[in-house]
């Protein structure tokens, strides 16, 4: 099943990629050819279909072999495109505004009013296309609720009249002043005879050079004249991005974190996030992402239009800006703009003609031309795209420059109250070359970092750290400046807020202490933003950027592949049985952990298991969700987990939870502290079998208040043996009427009657003692499961331990721990202070070496296959002749790890068959 998918996924790949090398149909691979019926027209649907969706350029492709109609392919491009609603195609702009006259304002009024008539929330935007909204636009969350709230204000009034209002009478009438850079370049957009009649003497002259020389850098021309030209939708901004340009990611202002898409342009965009640097030119980057390099460069431009990320100017750039340029930095806002909306201007109006008529009585109608503002939409409805929806007199240019001047001041004035005070501008620091160190982290740390109110500034890094999946070096100054302004002192009171706090300052503390590991620094990078990548484009980021990567521990996000670098981390790939498989490994290779049982999905439980009889409280272990704490009596409330999937379930206190407590590895021999845990019966076993002085974690402890002997007879090995049936010289009534959940279901002989006759008068019947009585209830006692670890538990005295005059007397008396083994993790802890603080240590002393670093993908290898030899001989009884021949085949590191086929008991210190009590 799962080969036959991957067949249909490269035959899609194949097939888009021949679309963008214009390959025709009698050139197409024969088996390329059957997945489309052997039908031409197939093949000529899907050309179509796909360049529409990715937005490629008619001329020169396959598109306008299938389709001639070259202007209605652009305006059914713009139509899906806005009904997907996706962002304003910049790279067709010479041909969607100067053809169609559809500009980035006109285009995002459509999709706004689009959502606005179906009553549609903001989250239904897209990320990026929210992001450009707010910035062309200037309309953001509350913006957008404040025309919802308006617009049904507006129903209530109109329906008597049976009509809705229009959403575009309560849009923006002209675009907000957007941040340009000097070195974008201007070109003319569609200009109408009415539209000269409208601008300055200035204007026009620009006008007229860019229709009699072309394109021009904005920073040659006037900085005003050029801002009122956009705002007129008489030109439009290219920015220019070639192979040689490389780029830097600060971090973000002004993202919108509403929803991704998954469209080929977006996560284009991600990976480009993800993999991008400054030291890196654009050529390199598309080798390296295996992507063409016009899409790069497309891509790039859009995401320096926002303002995500910015161009290192070379060398060779010394052009001096027009003096209109002197302190335009100064004036780009730390807000966006919000314009002022139309129906503060017109309350009480029906509609936008109502209002024009009424400011102008006199103004002629304007031309209207077909082929540049409107097109059929999907109703069969012509869609007014034209900035000429705004209506002014033509008395004289006088009139309306200064209803101009009116409206611009009017939006200046806003804008002031608006913006924030600007930041202080940063001294640029040295910039660092060579691999640097990479700290692996997921989600969890940027949800703790933007929900808890840590600092004002930090959550702008968290953004970043979320939606860009890095936060580089160089942004790394800023980011600690932040962290330094969170202090635990200010979680006090807090509850679980605490976590937040504490997560910030560990966090800030392991950047200190990893930074300097290398010259190149450190970079943060998030897993599910690498795991957006293809296997070999992560391979060949990683090797080209890091020399080791170190990761946050635990990871609640997957891990699809082992990293081709050296990886302090966890040895194995993500899977959700994985915590399950791994827990039952640690306690079955030392001998030692708490009373375990891993049920498989469709398990019924009747009864409370006996080996958590005297266990008040269980850990429970569940799929794709963190553990819980569960009162032993309710453990009926486990029937319904097992519908779903398998359970792991574990001892955890006898009234309360179990003490944790957390030691980290490699033990530091000088450190006395750690003498006392390096000593434990169950660290002695994992430093024999497991790498524990090359890599890096910390192993969890647990006291449930029940010592732990550990294993009499250990064997590394797992045997399982099919359940043997009762012998038939048991009478049949000793096997009915006996409650599951009795210590024992053996019926003992009864001791002579006579002796009670003789039984002292005021001595009680306890004292009672027979050889043959003992001996039998000895052997009896010596069958249960906890008779081996010293532990005597009935229903009525379950928390009391027996004594040294007990059947564990024979026991070692140094086998017993009073803490057991819960779990081993390897990275690096973000919870724990003291863990943080010697794990940092030993990767700064010791861990970075590069024989260290050499030797540390064979111990992972080395770990993962004993591991996986573990999972396999845990699933089939090692004496059933009918098991699969593919169980007792080794398992695959590449595959996911499988659920378990039988129930299992982790007792004794070993991992064996639950017969069901």
């Amino acid at each position: 099943m799962t080969s036959t998918a991957d067949n249909n996924n490269n035959c899609q790949v194949q097939l888009q990629q021949s679309v963008r090398t214009n390959i025709p149909w009698h050139d197409l691979p024969v088996h390329l050819r059957s997945v489309l019926h052997n039908n031409q027209r197939d093949y000529e649907k899907f050309v179509f279909n796909y360049s529409l969706k990715n937005q490629l350029r008619f001329r020169g492709n396959l598109a306008s072999k299938v389709f001639r109609q070259e202007q209605r392919y652009y305006e059914l491009l713009i139509q899906k495109n806005i009904n997907g609603l996706g962002v304003f195609p910049y790279h067709l702009a010479d041909i969607v505004t100067k053809g169609l006259r559809v500009t980035p304002f006109n285009y995002y009024l459509e999709v706004l009013s689009q959502l606005l008539r179906s009553d549609k929330s903001y989250d239904t935007l897209p990320n990026f296309t929210a992001a450009d909204c707010l910035r062309v636009l200037g309309i953001g969350r509350n913006e957008y609720l404040a025309l919802i709230s308006e617009l049904k204000t507006h129903t209530t009034r109109t329906i008597l009249f049976n009509s809705k209002p229009n959403p575009l009478d309560f849009l923006p009438r002209l675009p907000v002043r957007v941040h340009i850079e000097p070195w974008w370049r201007l070109d003319i957009g569609y200009v109408l005879e009415t539209d000269i009649r409208l601008v300055t003497s200035a204007e026009r002259s620009l006008l007229d050079d860019l229709i009699d020389f072309g394109a021009q850098p904005a920073g040659k021309c006037d900085y005003q004249v050029v801002q009122s030209l956009y705002r007129k939708g008489l030109i439009y901004l290219d920015v220019p991005i070639c192979s040689e340009d490389r780029i830097s990611i600060p971090p973000l202002r002004n993202f919108v974190m509403n929803r991704v898409s998954g469209d080929y342009f977006e996560n284009l965009l991600y990976k480009i996030f993800v993999s991008a640097d400054e030291h890196m030119s654009m050529a390199e980057l598309a080798h390296m992402l295996q992507l063409e390099l016009d899409s790069v460069k497309q891509a790039v431009s859009f995401i320096c239009r926002l303002g995500f990320a910015q161009r290192k100017q070379s060398e060779h750039e010394t052009d001096q800006p027009h003096p209109s340029w002197v302190g335009y930095n100064e004036e780009q806002l730390q807000t966006p703009q919000i314009t002022p909306l139309n129906y503060n201007l017109h309350a009480g109006t029906g509609s936008r003609f109502d209002f024009e008529q009424q400011a102008s009585p006199k103004t002629p109608k304007q031309d209207k031309d077909s082929s540049s503002i409107g097109y059929l939409s999907s109703d069969g409805n012509t869609s007014d795209f034209s900035f000429a929806n705004v209506t002014t007199p033509n008395a004289n240019s006088t009139q309306h420059n200064s209803d101009e001047q009116e409206l611009s001041s009017e939006l200046e004035d806003l804008s002031e109250r608006t913006t924030t005070t600007k930041a202080p501008t940063a001294t640029p620091a040295p910039v660092k070359s060579g691999k640097r160190v990479g700290f692996l982290f997921d989600s969890t740390l940027t949800a703790f970092l933007m929900m808890g109110n840590l600092s004002p500034g930090l959550k702008n890094h968290a953004v970043t750290m979320f939606e860009v999946g890095k936060l580089c070096e160089e942004s790394l100054d800023s980011f600690l400046a932040e962290l330094e302004q969170v202090s635990l002192l200010d979680a006090e009171g807090e509850g679980d807020v605490s976590r937040y706090f504490a997560h910030a300052v560990i966090l800030r503390s392991t950047i200190c202490s990893l930074r300097p590991l290398l010259p190149g620094g450190l970079d943060l990078l998030r897993l599910e933003c690498l795991e957006g990548l293809d296997r070999e484009t992560r391979d060949r980021v990683l090797e080209k950027k890091y020399k080791f990567i170190v990761s946050a521990t635990p990871l609640t996000a997957s891990l699809s592949h082992n990293f081709s670098i050296p990886f302090f981390g966890q040895f194995m790939r993500s899977s959700d049985a994985l915590p399950m498989w791994s827990k039952l490994f640690y306690n079955h290779i030392t001998g030692y952990g708490p009373p375990s049982l891993l049920l498989v999905r469709g398990t019924v439980l009747k009864a409370l298991p006996r080996l958590f009889l005297g266990y008040g409280k269980l850990l429970v272990n569940i799929l794709h969700s963190d553990s819980y704490v569960l009162n032993s009596e309710n453990f009926r409330n486990l029937n319904d987990q097992l519908k779903n999937g398998c359970v792991l379930l574990q001892g955890y206190g006898i009234r309360t939870p179990g003490q944790l407590h957390y030691e980290s590895f490699p033990f530091q021999a000088n450190d006395a502290r750690q003498a006392k845990w390096a000593t434990h019966g169950a660290v002695q076993k994992l430093a024999a079998l497991l790498d524990l002085r090359q890599q890096c974690g910390y192993i969890t402890f647990l006291n449930t208040g029940v010592p732990d002997l550990g294993c009499e007879e250990y064997e590394l090995a797992v045997k399982l043996k099919q359940p043997q049936r009762k012998r038939a010289s048991v009478p049949s009534a000793n096997k009915s009427n006996v409650p599951n959940d009795q210590l024992t279901s053996y019926q003992l002989k009864s001791p002579d009657e006579n002796y009670f006759a003789t039984t002292p008068e005021h001595g009680p019947a306890n004292e009672y003692t027979s050889a043959d009585c003992t001996q039998l209830l000895a052997s009896e006692l010596a069958k249960c499961p906890n008779s081996s670890r010293g532990e005597l538990i009935s229903q009525s005295s379950v928390e009391l331990p027996m004594d040294g005059q007990s059947s564990s007397a024979s026991e070692p008396e140094p086998l017993t721990e009073e803490w057991t083994l819960l779990d081993v993790n390897f990275g690096v802890p973000l919870f724990d202070v003291d863990t943080n603080t010697r794990i940092c240590e030993q990767l700064v002393q010791q861990l970075c070496r590069d024989e260290n670093l050499a030797a540390l993908p064979g111990s992972a290898q080395q770990t993962q296959s004993l591991f996986l030899e573990f999972v396999r001989t845990c699933l089939y009884f090692e004496d059933d002749p009918a098991t699969p021949a593919q169980l007792r085949e080794p398992l695959q590191p590449s595959r996911a790890l499988p659920h378990p086929r039988i129930s299992l008991a982790f007792e004794n210190g070993r991992v064996c068959y639950w017969n069901g009590r």
